[in-house]
């Protein structure tokens, strides 16, 4: 398929380096999401049940393959697009033009997971112009975080609007559409032993953050960011993740399994 002029909407974002702090008070650095693209959301079903018998890592490689399958779609493009990753589900967001093939393949990892792991994914999507019409807001600025990698930074309650209704119980899900194609979860791997929190303090923080209103929404933000950056140090200081702590670890035998022979890598 040959792309069209607002399917490079996302790729051709400046991205900036400044901090996170800095970048939210730079309200002219965000840019509305084309109304005619679309949220794509997935989620596990009943996760806190699944996480407390054992599945943690099940739940996390789920989620994530919901990414990798989009983004292997995308990326046969050229494109980039906004992704975030929620533990028990993924957020992205894609030109119109590829929803008929994400949703497809998306359809199909719902199907391997409930096969192989006895799980129910729930796959649903929005359209950007339902959001904008009901009033909500969706922008996105680019931040880089390292020389190689930047990250999307949303502002809005437009993704708030699009899980509230794939989740609510009033939700009407597609037709089930049949890809051809085997699933393309080509380049997901876990092959990194357990990192340890930074400095040997032993210490894991997890926040999430919700801002009822709009109104100075990215202030109350940066108030978080700063509280944690004088509390815990910058990003940079603070990350677990480095080149130096990565250890491959043995391979995990289901997984593997199970990908081979039901999630078609």
């Amino acid at each position: 398929m040959e792309p069209l002029k607002n399917d490079f909407f996302y790729s051709r974002l400046p991205v900036n380096e400044i901090s996170l702090s800095d970048l939210l008070t730079e309200d002219h650095l965000f840019y509305k999401i084309p109304a005619s693209w679309h949220v794509v959301i997935t989620d596990v079903k009943n996760s806190t049940g699944a996480v407390h018998n054992g599945l943690h890592e099940t739940i996390n490689l789920i989620a994530t393959a919901s990414i990798v399958a989009v983004l292997n779609i995308i990326y046969k493009a050229n494109l980039t697009v906004p992704f975030f990753f929620g533990g028990d589900g993924a957020t992205v967001i894609i030109p119109p033009g590829y929803l008929e093939m994400v949703m497809k393949a998306l359809q199909k990892h719902k199907e391997n997971t409930r096969t192989n792991f006895n799980l129910d994914l729930r796959v649903g999507e929005v359209p950007v112009t339902e959001i904008y019409d009901m009033g909500h807001d969706l922008r996105v600025s680019k931040l880089r975080t390292s020389e190689f990698f930047s990250i999307p930074v949303l502002l809005g309650d437009g993704l708030m609007y699009a899980e509230k209704k794939i989740k609510g119980p009033d939700y009407m899900l597609a037709p089930m559409l049949f890809a051809e194609d085997p699933l393309d979860l080509s380049g997901m791997q876990c092959r990194w032993d357990r990192i340890k929190p930074p400095r040997n303090i032993y210490e894991v923080v997890s926040l999430l953050v919700i801002a009822p209103s709009t109104v100075n929404q990215s202030l109350s933000f940066k108030k978080v960011i700063d509280s944690i950056d004088a509390i815990y140090g910058t990003a940079q200081s603070r990350t677990p993740v480095t080149v130096e702590n990565l250890r491959l670890k043995p391979r995990w035998p289901n997984w593997d399994l199970k990908c081979e022979q039901g999630w078609e890598i």
